[in-house]
């Protein structure tokens, strides 16, 4: 192994382990008297978030399926709790804390509609979005969309990830980027 590959992986390992110091703090301090658990490589969850039902079983697997994707491109993820007191168990929450930011997963099996929906859903709970597109839709539709949306929303400030399983290809945007993009 070369000295640069071997600087290149040592500065890459320095990251991981900044991010997942970062990760941990904001995940803490959004809920202090939360108790964290390893669930798998990479990925921690609040104690209270453990599924009591079948339905929070399924809610479970479509975040865990996001958190995986994100881990495996070396992220570290801490699933956030579904609400912060039980009074407001009808309010929802964002998904979780990757990589030091507050981040809402969607997931889009439909139509070009449902991505302006889902957007519209994430962006109110959080400014980081991870999209996984399991639909037949590509990357110019989504980025046309979710444009016009934040164009008219005059939406400034979030950043979203897309996967496209079809295609097998991952993109990052800013809404600034977007908006202009598409003017």
């Amino acid at each position: 192994m070369t000295k640069q590959l071997k600087a290149s992986k040592l500065i890459e390992q320095i990251m991981q382990e900044k991010n997942a110091e970062k990760t941990e703090l904001i995940a803490k301090g959004l809920y202090p008297h939360e108790k964290w658990e390893l669930l798998e490589n990479g990925i921690f969850i609040a104690k209270s978030r453990i599924p009591r039902s079948a339905r929070q079983l399924n809610i479970l697997d479509v975040e865990l399926y996001h958190a995986r994707f994100l881990v495996n491109r070396g992220s570290i993820v801490y699933l956030l709790p579904e609400s912060t007191y039980p009074i407001e168990k009808h309010k929802k929450y964002p998904d979780a804390v990757v990589d030091g930011v507050i981040m809402e997963f969607k997931k889009i099996t439909g139509g070009i509609r449902q991505v302006e929906r889902r957007y519209k859903e994430a962006r109110e709970k959080a400014d980081y979005v991870f999209i996984i597109i399991e639909a037949d839709i590509t990357r110019h539709d989504v980025s046309r969309k979710l444009s016009g949306y934040i164009r008219r929303k005059g939406l400034t400030g979030g950043i979203i990830l897309a996967y496209f399983t079809k295609s097998d290809e991952f993109h990052k945007w800013s809404e600034e980027e977007l908006a202009a993009y598409h003017s």
